[in-house]
């Protein structure tokens, strides 16, 4: 099964913020699940996100 990270965790990952965080998931910029009130980001995701942004 695949990790999922909080958005706060994400955050501190990127070294930004978590409402830059909240930002990239709604314009689709970074993949997420919503769990209830509250984003979950699978690592495949994260990794994903990374290696195009490095691209």
């Amino acid at each position: 099964m695949n990790r999922l990270l909080t958005v706060k965790e994400v955050a501190a990952l990127l070294q930004t913020s978590r409402v830059q965080v909240r930002r990239m998931i709604q314009s689709g910029e970074l993949a997420a699940l919503k769990v209830g009130r509250e984003y979950r980001i699978p690592l495949a995701a994260l990794e994903a996100f990374v290696q195009q942004s490095l691209a």
